[in-house]
């Protein structure tokens, strides 16, 4: 190759036939009822973390159900989230994970 070539890395493949992993995290609900979630994207939105989430047993279902949670605190030990409830931040939201180079369809 001379030194004026250029490589172009995108005709590699390097990731061919690997599967895509997510986090698995737990959540516990006011009741105390623990559920595991598949993260499967998250933004941080004007210093707010979000997080869009499958639930574990859901996750290899054709089309799972998606969830919205976003940080509400957070210290060394844990983080506490809770649902988007207000449909103009769950809009907004979504519009800008929708923007990014997902590996994943959503409908609403």
């Amino acid at each position: 190759m001379e030194s004026n070539d250029k490589l172009n890395i995108d005709e590699f493949n390097f990731f061919e036939g690997q599967e895509e992993v997510y986090e698995l995290i737990t959540m516990v609900d006011d009741d105390g009822k623990e559920q595991d979630y598949y993260v499967m994207d998250g933004i941080d939105v004007e210093k707010v973390r979000y997080l869009l989430v499958v639930k574990a047993e859901d996750f290899e279902k054709e089309e799972p159900d998606a969830y919205l949670f976003k940080e509400v605190n957070s210290d060394d030990k844990e983080c506490i989230y809770e649902p988007v409830e207000d449909d103009d931040e769950y809009s907004k939201v979504i519009l800008l994970l929708q923007d990014e180079n997902a590996d994943y369809d959503m409908e609403f």
